[in-house]
Parts: structure tokens; sequence; C-alpha cells
């Protein structure tokens, strides 16, 4: 069981660090393959095995290797708590991993990231993912009742109200429809109710007006996946 859950930590670990690096290369205008992995402050590139997820973060001490710039903390914090999250999904079914919740949970952080960096996403990640996984989980809308639909509407209608005032972006509106047709109306409802407190919260301590969504639906999701793993099941 470690070394499952081993393994499903790197994978989880490289999933985010993959993510942060198309994300910073989206919101910084840098072509995605061209130049390879350079460090944000001295622009050298980087050799193997300071690209190791976690691992490099710590043979470097926290700083570049060449410019002894201080790298970003939180980076690394997001690959941990990715890798962990990874591994509880492995180690809950071992035996079948729920693979269609790993690339939810990859795609809902890599457009976290860009959403937090440049406060919008790419429309390709956006609608190509959401369709994929309304695709994969097509029973999901069969198995949907009238009251559903009525409140999915609903909805849907609230939160394009929200976008006329400016309180939602359409990348919000998408990723809480598809959300909540994966999870079902009452377990998303727990998800935006999270989110929201955790908005409430993060504006109580820092006061900032303009906050991104879509990375706050995140932490929530991350919360219910370790704690609560039945609301996110999909």
């Amino acid at each position: 069981m470690l070394l499952i859950f081993l393994i499903a930590f790197f994978i989880g670990a490289s999933l985010a660090s993959f993510a942060g690096c198309v994300a910073w290369r989206f919101a910084n205008n840098v072509h995605q393959t061209i130049p390879r992995s350079f460090c944000e402050n001295c622009r050298h590139a980087l050799c193997f095995w300071q690209l190791i997820p976690v691992v490099g973060y710590l043979l470097q001490g926290g700083r570049c290797a060449f410019c002894k710039h201080k790298i970003p903390g939180h980076e690394t914090l997001i690959e941990i708590v990715f890798g962990l999250f990874c591994g509880k999904i492995f180690l809950l079914h071992p035996d079948s991993p729920n693979l269609l919740t790993l690339f939810l949970s990859a795609w809902l952080l890599f457009l976290a990231w860009t959403d937090a960096l440049k406060f919008c996403v790419p429309a390709a990640s956006l609608y190509g993912g959401g369709a994929l996984l309304l695709l994969c989980r097509i029973d999901a809308l069969a198995q949907r009742d009238a009251i559903d639909w009525c409140f999915l509407l609903l909805l849907f209608c609230l939160m394009k109200l929200f976008e006329q005032k400016q309180m939602f972006g359409a990348a919000d509106t998408f990723v809480c429809l598809i959300l909540s047709v994966l999870f079902g109306i009452q377990n998303f409802c727990f998800l935006l109710f999270l989110s929201c407190c955790l908005i409430i919260l993060h504006y109580a301590f820092f006061h900032q007006k303009m906050l991104p969504f879509i990375p706050f639906i995140l932490c929530s999701y991350l919360f219910f996946g370790c704690f609560f793993p039945q609301v996110i099941n999909v």
C-alpha cells in the first residue's frame, strides 16, 4: 500500500507541476514548448533534477541553483497537496482507481492556476475538458430527473445574472454547471457553500475586491475529496 501511495503521490505532484508550468506560460504569453523550462528570475535553463516535483525544490534549498533567487514555496505546497490528494484517491480504490476523478482534479487545478494568475482561462481547455467529462459521464445526464434540471436551469440563470453584474465570469458559470451535473445538485451546493465561505474569509483578511472564483472551488473540492469523498464521487 505504501508503494501504491508513493507512486500516486508522484503522479499527483507531477500533474500539479505540469499544470503550474503550463498555466504560468499561458499567463505570461510564453510558448508552451519553446524554450525549455527555465528560472523565472535569471532565465537559465533548468536541469532535469531541478524539475522533479518537490524533490527539486528541496535539493536546491528553496533557491535557484544558478542565481540563488528564492523559489516561490506555494508551488511546491500545491504539488504536495495534490500529491496527497491523488494518493488518497488511489488508496480508496487500489484495484481500480477512478481515473475520471484524476482527470477532473487536473482540469480544475489547471483552470484554477490560470484563473489565479490572469483572471481568465484558455477556452480550449475549459470547454474541451468540460465536454470530455460530460461524455465520460453521459449516464449522469440520463439519471437527472425533472427537479434536477429545474435546479440546473435556476443555477444557470442566477450565475448569468451575476455575470451581468460582473460578479462572476463565464468560466465560473461553466465550471459550476459541469460540477453540478457530475456531483448532483445537493453535493454541488455543499461545494458552492464552502467556496463562498472561503471567499468571505479571504476578503475579511486581505480585503481584495477582485478575486478569481475557480481557485476557491478547487480548495473546496480538495477538502471534500480528502474528508468527505462521497461528495465528489464521479
